[in-house]
């Protein structure tokens, strides 16, 4: 019976040593997980074929929302201007709401695209500020103008779509682009902080001509070309440097 209990002892005490040992001994630390990636608006596509008829769906896109409403836009219509089924475009593509950044890309691509060739003209290399910032402005309206109501409709598509990361990481690609281009002749600003005058004029500038001309609320006593004149004008004002293309006269 003695031994019985020893035995039993010897056991437990045997029992205990291994599960301190388990917990004691050092564990093997944890796999990490890779971050997850957000999802993109579109699915992917691996056959040449497949992207040619989504680059189709998204040029059909850009050509309805440049002749009308984002909001009346329907798949229905995609489809049929794309000469693609329905189902073609919901295998590539999430809905409607999944378009709209990706019509929003390309145009930031072509627009990226339109900005280094007229940043790369020979006629900039000599050119003082107030001549960049004169051309740079006039180019940007330009744009604005040819596309109104396409990029009316992106703009509103933008705000309302749950991922705008991406588009955002693209206008400060083209801002950044725009801002080293003005730092060139940064020795022709009188302003205290340079880059902080260079950035802040051009957001401030850029952002008030989109709005006017998108929304249609240039001042009609002044007209397109008056007012991006006297954008520049206070642009350069700002920067405290002088010279610049004369303001036309008033309408």
């Amino acid at each position: 019976m003695a031994d019985s209990r020893v035995g039993g002892t010897q056991a437990a005490c045997g029992k205990q040593k291994r599960t301190a040992l388990y917990f004691s001994r050092p564990r093997p630390p944890e796999p990490r997980l890779a971050p997850r990636a957000r999802p993109s608006p579109d699915r992917p596509t691996r056959q040449p074929r497949s992207a040619a008829t989504r680059d189709r769906i998204l040029a059909a896109t850009e050509a309805l929302l440049a002749a009308g409403d984002a909001e009346a836009l329907t798949i229905e219509q995609v489809a049929e201007r794309a000469h693609v089924s329905v189902g073609a475009i919901y295998k590539r593509f999430r809905g409607k709401d999944s378009l709209l950044p990706l019509v929003l890309e390309r145009v930031h691509e072509q627009q990226f695209q339109h900005l280094r060739e007229m940043l790369a003209q020979p006629r900039w290399t000599h050119a003082g500020l107030g001549e960049r910032i004169d051309g740079l402005l006039a180019a940007f309206a330009d744009s604005q103008m040819a596309r109104q109501r396409l990029i009316r409709a992106l703009v509103v598509g933008y705000w309302q779509s749950p991922d705008q990361h991406g588009q955002a990481e693209r206008s400060a690609e083209l801002m950044a682009t725009m801002h080293a281009w003005l730092l060139e002749r940064a020795g022709e600003i009188r302003h205290p902080e340079p880059r902080l005058a260079i950035s802040l004029g051009l957001f401030t500038t850029l952002q008030t001509l989109q709005s006017a001309i998108v929304l249609e609320r240039i001042p009609p006593e002044l007209g397109l070309p008056r007012f991006v004149a006297e954008q520049a004008r206070m642009f350069r004002a700002y920067l405290g440097i002088e010279g610049g293309a004369a303001a036309p006269p008033p309408a």
